[in-house]
């Protein structure tokens, strides 16, 4: 016989999840005694014991406690689909989404505008950050559906290719990289050049060494004069003059059209790369995130072949 209820797991995850029996009760629009009781009500029928209080009486989740929540967690989050699926009064459907920045700044923008149009009642939340952020958060369960350039974890997560991309070097819109350009030099050719890196845990970066590993160009010979982990800003360091840097080739076009940089093929045949949409493997989607993943793939594959 179970002998907790679901709402006591859903206090239990606020509490993990808020560190604070007073900002869990906030959240679920509770009072702090009910929170209380929901607590020890939960710890009475499993017979362990959850929090502990420190010299501070700060509360501590105790072994127990951790071991716990990642199935409260998933239970909880069970349900509240269900609720959504059934629930008549659902007016608005959320959609948490971590993208990384390509993605972020470049096919999120006119996705959610084109689903919107037919979904009115969704909302949108969305966590940018790199493709290791984005892997993060989808394993945290900060957010459940993801876009990112590169595959990190193909045991647990699905990865659906929605689009491809190419990676490019760019290099300072001046006189000496004019003439490299008209002489038909491609990136391969720039690689001694001070060159600006992405952070390690980038997808661009990954899908770089990649690239390198197939052409036999160990990265310990590379000219790194810089490696900054914001995309924008190694674009606007490359325009300042500081060196080249590869990326993501929709990155680099609207300041390719406005010529402040120039844009090199990494070599005649293209280094591309996947864009993924990917998700938990034993995800149980809501509606709206089963009609969110089909229209995505769908759209931007669509997209692409125009």
């Amino acid at each position: 016989m179970i002998n907790f209820s679901i709402r006591q797991l859903e206090v239990f995850v606020a509490v993990t999840e808020t560190n604070s029996f007073s900002r869990a009760a906030n959240d679920l629009a509770l009072a702090q005694s009910t929170v209380s009781a929901h607590i020890k009500g939960l710890e009475d029928a499993l017979g362990v014991h959850l929090f502990v209080r420190n010299a501070k009486k700060q509360i501590m989740p105790t072994q127990h406690s951790k071991e716990l929540y990642s199935y409260a967690k998933a239970i909880v989050e069970q349900c509240r689909i269900l609720n959504d699926e059934v629930s008549s009064s659902a007016a608005r459907q959320e959609l948490l989404i971590a993208a990384s920045t390509d993605s972020f700044e470049h096919l999120l923008p006119g996705l959610m505008a084109d689903y919107a149009k037919l979904h009115p009642a969704s909302r949108f939340v969305l966590l940018n950050g790199d493709s290791t952020f984005v892997h993060e958060q989808l394993h945290n369960q900060n957010a459940r559906i993801g876009f990112c350039g590169t595959a990190l974890n193909r045991k647990e997560l699905e990865y659906r290719v929605v689009c491809r991309d190419k990676l490019v070097m760019i290099a300072p819109n001046n006189r000496r990289y004019q003439k490299l350009q008209q002489r038909g030099l491609y990136g391969c050719d720039l690689l001694d050049e001070p060159m600006i890196e992405r952070s390690r845990s980038s997808g661009t970066k990954k899908e770089f060494d990649n690239y390198l590993k197939k052409t036999g160009m160990p990265e310990r010979k590379l000219n790194i004069v810089a490696m900054i982990n914001q995309a924008d800003a190694v674009k606007r360091s490359v325009i300042s003059g500081l060196g080249v840097a590869v990326v993501s080739q929709m990155a680099a076009k609207k300041y390719e059209i406005n010529k402040d940089l120039l844009v090199f093929d990494l070599d005649a045949e293209g280094a591309y790369r996947d864009i993924y949409l990917v998700y938990p493997k034993d995800l149980v989607f809501s509606k709206a995130e089963r009609d969110f993943v089909g229209f995505a793939v769908h759209n931007l594959k669509q997209k692409q072949t125009i």
